[in-house]
């Protein structure tokens, strides 16, 4: 059946994808489920008045009525009939959107996008993401790898990540930066060492890394340019023994045999109790690191991630 050459569902559809006001499709499925507008305004409630004028309301937005008024209670027209799925389609669509909010604002669901340096990705951020876990159990993380350091901050300006981990000496125009404590950076070797090594077991000077064989990120990574800066700062250049991009193949690098690293601390320290010599460096080796986001309010994920990692 057709209203007017057109058929009651291309009514529905056609309006549907215009614009729709929630409440009156609330209202019209009250008056449906109740058999009449004074059952449902009781049900709501509502006043009797607004119920019938949002009704009406909707039918002219429709171009079409929704109830044949002529006997003694309200009977469904075809494009009524044709309504009521889709009515009840987005109602529970709008109720699973509310519920989505409201569990990302409880931190109780949702997920938290932040993109970050590689070295970084393994420390400080698998700390700080155990902690926000812990803390908020129903909130996912998902971490994005940049290509590098333009890309991590073009992620977070375009709002693809809401926070980016990145090292400070790079600059983050448009961004607001978060710094975070120092990381600081140990010599890690062999058990026995390697042939170059220092003689004893405390800390070495950064004359000491000069006849080394290193295992290091490739050129230009945050990393390795740490390395060459701390090298150059005694007049050498590093002996690239092993270059990757993988931060995680490092310390069984290391403990293979194939060279040496400069890790962060907690890594390093994890390199130690898999059997690695660790080495303090005098003067130390640090880097600056910071949360970057966009300016203006953070979802609550995001700020309370801000929050833990800040609180360290």
């Amino acid at each position: 059946m057709s209203v007017d050459g057109v058929r009651p569902r291309e009514v529905v559809d056609n309006w549907m994808t215009a614009s729709v006001d929630v409440r009156r499709l609330e209202y019209f499925l009250a008056v449906v489920d109740h058999g009449g507008v004074v059952k449902a305004a009781a049900a709501i409630p509502v006043a009797q008045p607004s119920l019938s004028r949002a009704i009406r309301t909707l039918e002219r937005e429709l171009g079409a009525e929704l109830f044949d008024r002529g006997g003694r209670r309200l009977r469904l027209t075809p494009v009524g009939s044709a309504l009521i799925a889709p009515a009840r389609q987005m109602l529970a669509d709008a109720a699973a959107a509310r519920d989505a909010v409201r569990d990302v604002s409880r931190l109780a669901g949702g997920w938290l996008d932040i993109v970050a340096l590689p070295t970084l990705a393994m420390d400080p951020l698998a700390e700080l993401a155990g902690r926000f876990r812990r803390r908020y159990p129903e909130v996912g993380i998902r971490v994005r790898a940049p290509k590098d350091f333009n890309d991590l901050f073009q992620t977070v300006r375009s709002g693809g990540c809401e926070l980016g981990l990145t090292v400070m000496a790079a600059p983050a125009r448009g961004l607001v930066l978060h710094p975070l404590p120092r990381q600081m950076f140990d010599l890690v070797e062999p058990s026995e060492g390697t042939p170059k090594s220092p003689s004893g077991q405390g800390q070495v000077s950064r004359a000491d890394l000069a006849p080394l064989a290193w295992i290091t990120t490739p050129s230009g990574r945050s990393t390795r340019r740490l390395l060459e800066r701390a090298l150059r700062s005694v007049g050498a250049e590093p002996e690239i023994a092993v270059e990757t991009d993988a931060a995680e193949t490092f310390v069984p690098l290391v403990l293979a045999g194939a060279g040496v690293a400069l890790l962060p601390r907690s890594m390093a320290e994890e390199a130690a109790d898999r059997g690695a010599r660790v080495r303090a460096i005098d003067p130390p080796i640090w880097r600056e690191i910071a949360l970057v986001c966009r300016p203006g309010e953070l979802s609550p994920p995001a700020a309370a991630f801000l929050e833990i990692a800040l609180d360290r």
